[in-house]
């Protein structure tokens, strides 16, 4: 099936309606799930919680920044060690393309909301194009587009917004089944590379390896040619990490990460629900890390439409066109697909709860660069969803294969409704809108002016934390301090340990700084202040407990009443 899809030059379908369809489909669909406050970019409260929070102060302290070198990088937030903007997975894209407008945009400020709903669009508009490579039925681009935006592991990645950009996938895709006249354009995989660099890199990587496989495919173009674009890209997608700041880290200690076959995808992922089905029962899993990252169920719907293609591909109901002499996918495509997906299996291979084979060792270590290895299964994901949608309308007699597209689109929403209502119902709840601020006391805008940083006694990245890390991040992006917490995807593990050693010895010693205002728990202030008598001041405030010295504590004890 995957092999036996050709193109028909003369049926392609290029006109506009299918894929404006698709993407007011992916629009309403996302819209209805999330509803609409998610757009307003001074709506930030629903990002208080889980990856949001880094995605969101990346941003932040990146507009309000001066521009460092590289230009991707941030200083205040996990100071004193720093950051980038592509290490907060903060969409780099998006952050580039606002921060000149940064005195004009209001504070707050948030993309993340547009950008999911622009990704839900985009992949049902591209869907709906890449479709019509093949299919000229506008309902056909439809239906096989609304399937395409009701795929499982696209909405459960709302969580991380910037690996919603599954359209990355589809461009590529795109670019793949060009015409071979105007597939290896340099400046268009150029473009597609620098997009892609600078939103995800998980994404970047999965997108080098299509137009990789399409480079190398052999056809009428000369492969100087199709090296050369292939060469732009990467060059592109090297140029759009750097920008990002992806290489303030350097060394294998700093880039790589372990969780390498515990965030991977289990051999029944595809047809494992997990709590998604109505009808399918939970299947084990072999790790905790599966049920996020390896969950790449398809959904009833979909799984209906690959069976039903599977049955006219073995039948062979309608002959070939007699002009298609060049396949969709080719062989060296396909191959890269299954590759990635061996990847995504991991050198820890589950079927279920068992492992069947455990290759982990010291070779696995380059590979834990992309640790969440589930992820890299996508291609072949859209490769086979793409294939069966062109192969049921193309040998389905009559209008079968419309019907079963239907059929299917209806199917899978009810085999996800469950799973849809509860996330709409999330979403909708004002609780989803609204969080507890440690911070929220109206004290705290008397005090914050008067230092330049604030340091969390430990900061999350060595210990836990007195309060919550989003709420001291929130009153310093507030103030304009720096702050010493946050998450980021990749650090200097070594430059953390150096740090947090650091940060304990000035603590056991007393030593705090006049520009710094110390969050700390109440233990840790009686500690604190008996240690050092006449240079420590501790107290309370709105039931946050904070060390600072007397000079700070001076400059505005008269303007604050303590608890």
């Amino acid at each position: 099936m995957l092999t036996a899809v050709t193109i028909d030059r003369a049926r392609d379908a290029r006109g506009p309606w299918g894929p404006l369809a698709g993407a007011a489909i992916g629009a309403a669909f996302f819209a209805w799930i999330a509803g609409t406050r998610i757009l307003d970019p001074t709506s930030i409260d629903w990002l208080m919680k889980g990856d949001w929070v880094p995605h969101y102060f990346g941003w932040h302290y990146f507009r309000h920044e001066p521009w460092h070198w590289p230009p991707g990088a941030v200083h205040g937030y996990y100071a004193p060690l720093g950051t980038s903007i592509g290490l907060t997975d903060s969409i780099p894209l998006a952050g580039y393309a606002l921060k000149p407008l940064a005195a004009w945009l209001p504070t707050p400020f948030q993309y993340l909301g547009p950008f999911l709903l622009a990704s839900f669009a985009l992949q049902g508009a591209l869907a709906a194009r890449l479709i019509a490579r093949r299919v000229d039925s506008v309902a056909v681009q439809v239906l096989g587009a609304t399937l395409f935006v009701l795929l499982p592991t696209l909405l459960i990645r709302v969580g991380h917004a910037a690996l919603c950009a599954h359209w990355l996938i589809l461009w590529a895709l795109l670019v793949a089944t060009r015409e071979p006249s105007t597939r290896f354009r340099p400046v268009g995989w150029a473009a597609l590379g620098l997009t892609a660099g600078m939103v995800q890199p998980y994404l970047a990587a999965m997108v080098l390896a299509v137009l990789g496989a399409t480079a190398v495919t052999p056809g009428p173009v000369p492969l100087p040619r199709r090296l050369t674009a292939l060469g732009a890209a990467l060059a592109a997608t090297v140029s759009g990490w750097w920008i990002s700041g992806l290489f303030l880290l350097s060394g294998g200690s700093s880039l790589a990460a372990g969780g390498l076959g515990y965030y991977s995808m289990n051999l029944l992922a595809l047809v494992s629900p997990g709590d998604w089905s109505s009808f399918l029962p939970a299947l084990p899993i072999a790790s905790d890390g599966q049920a996020y990252e390896g969950f790449q169920y398809l959904g009833l719907g979909i799984l209906l439409v690959l069976a039903t293609a599977l049955v006219f591909a073995a039948r062979g109901r309608a002959a070939r066109a007699p002009d298609a002499d060049t396949r969709l996918w080719s062989p060296w495509l396909i191959a890269v697909c299954l590759v990635l997906t061996a990847f995504a299996v991991s050198p820890v291979v589950t079927l279920g709860s068992r492992t069947l084979l455990n290759l982990d060792g010291p070779w696995t270590a380059p590979l834990a660069l992309f640790r969440s290895s589930g992820r890299f299964v996508w291609p072949l994901v859209y490769v086979m969803l793409t294939s069966a949608i062109v192969t049921v309308a193309r040998r389905g007699r009559g209008q079968a294969g419309v019907a079963v597209l239907a059929g299917a689109v209806v199917l899978q929403l009810v085999d996800l409704h469950g799973a849809h209502s509860f996330r709409r119902q999330v979403a909708h709840d004002p609780a989803f809108h609204a969080w507890t601020d440690p911070f929220a006391d109206a004290r705290w805008p008397q005090v914050a002016p008067a230092y330049a940083h604030l340091a969390l006694v430990p900061p999350p990245q060595c210990g836990a934390s007195p309060v919550p890390y989003e709420g001291a991040i929130g009153l310093t992006a507030r103030h304009g301090l720096t702050i010493n917490a946050g998450v980021v995807a990749r650090r200097d593990e070594r430059a953390r340990e150096g740090y947090c050693r650091a940060l304990d010895a000035d603590i056991d010693a007393a030593r705090l700084r006049d520009d710094t205002l110390y969050v700390v728990t109440p233990a840790a202030a009686g500690v604190l202040t008996r240690q050092g008598e006449g240079r420590v001041t501790c107290g309370i405030i709105g039931g946050v407990s904070f060390c600072t010295t007397p000079a700070a504590h001076a400059r505005w004890a008269d303007r604050v009443r303590l608890d």
